[in-house]
């Protein structure tokens, strides 16, 4: 059986089909490999854009995968750059793009071509690294349930590193009957405390209520910028929302407790706002599976937004969720692209417990 692949390309801003492509022929040459055996292409998200690369792909029926800097960072890979890591936030982008959707993230050894790098006609280059994809994994004692492999890890991954906070949507756009469907499944599935699944979702459908939570959360913006003292131009020049030109909104409620014990004994209040954080993060991932934005606005008066809605007693509105096809899906957080914050390094995420000082 012929090895299954994953290239990992790179290219300058640019770059002809052409040239990516007599780089690939080059590469798979140079292990006596074809173009069939092609499984996975992946790069980075600065990528996601790329003409050249897009045209290729579509030519060859490939759907590539864009990785982030910081997930592509954290491969070990033979030729880390620091020049790379300049321009693009990680010191290796074909090498650790190739072993990431082999499912080999952690075994550099899976490279069969490390670096082709070719320079085009005009002066562009391609590069090109080659992986062996691995096996599906086999099941482990005996365990029954679905067992997944490297495409299904990659595919997850890229979902997540695609989902973003949308606030810029194509006006008059729907959603449709069968999606909006899909989208209450996904509800049902998130995990929840004791099963309890504490969540409503009140979907907008007139434009003065629209109009009427839009007002609310203009008055909470203008309030934020007053808090935030020196940054409140720079905060009122950001876009916050969407609510004007989302297909639709979707309130996010959470509902008055209903004594549920099982595992919330000493937290519920906390427990409760977790799952229901749990099930718009299902939405979240499920929107952008079906190429929808969601953005979960929070600036608003609880209070202000219940009173609209009618809702009962004890009931919380937690966010505004604009949902609808995007205007544009971004390659990294609007927040850190308009220089307004920077993502954690993901060494900050775990820590090893404290040593014992007593031992």
């Amino acid at each position: 059986m012929r090895p299954r692949l994953a290239l990992g390309l790179g290219c300058d801003r640019g770059t002809p089909e052409a040239t990516l492509r007599q780089a690939i022929d080059e590469a798979l040459a140079q292990i006596g490999a074809a173009w069939a055996d092609v499984a996975a292409v992946a790069s980075i998200t600065l990528k996601a854009d790329e003409v050249g690369l897009l045209a290729l792909c579509r030519a060859q029926g490939w759907t590539p995968v864009f990785h982030a800097p910081e997930v592509l960072a954290q491969v070990a890979v033979p030729n880390p750059s620091e020049t790379v890591r300049r321009h693009t936030g990680t010191p290796s982008v074909s090498e650790a793009a190739a072993l990431l959707s082999a499912g080999c993230s952690d075994d550099p050894r899976a490279l069969l071509v490390e670096k082709h790098r070719l320079r085009g006609p005009d002066g562009r280059h391609a590069t090109v690294s080659v992986a062996r994809m691995a096996q599906a994994d086999a099941q482990v004692g005996g365990a029954s349930g679905p067992v997944f492999g490297a495409a299904e890890r990659l595919a997850l991954q890229a979902l997540m590193a695609a989902r973003r906070d949308v606030r810029h949507f194509r006006p008059g756009a729907t959603i449709a009957t069968e999606v909006r469907a899909r989208l209450l499944q996904a509800l049902a599935l998130a995990p929840s405390v004791g099963l309890m699944q504490p969540w409503r979702f009140v979907r907008i459908v007139s434009d003065a209520r629209r109009q009427a939570l839009a007002g609310l959360v203009e008055q909470e913006r203008q309030r934020t910028a007053e808090a935030l003292g020196e940054r409140d131009d720079e905060f009122l020049r950001l876009k916050v929302e969407g609510l004007q030109d989302c297909a639709e909104i979707w309130v996010a409620v959470l509902p008055a407790d209903d004594g549920t014990v099982f595992g919330r004994r000493t937290m519920p209040r906390e427990m409760a706002l977790c799952s229901l954080a749990c099930a718009i993060q299902n939405l979240w991932l499920t929107a952008r599976a079906d190429n929808l934005g969601l953005g979960w606005v929070s600036m608003f008066e609880p209070a202000a937004v219940a009173a609209v809605l009618g809702l009962a007693e004890g009931e919380l509105p937690v966010g505004l969720l604009c949902l609808g096809p995007a205007a544009r899906h971004h390659d990294r957080p609007m927040l850190e692209i308009e220089g307004w914050r920077q993502r954690r390094p993901l060494h900050d995420f775990l820590v090893d417990e404290p040593s014992d000082e007593r031992s």
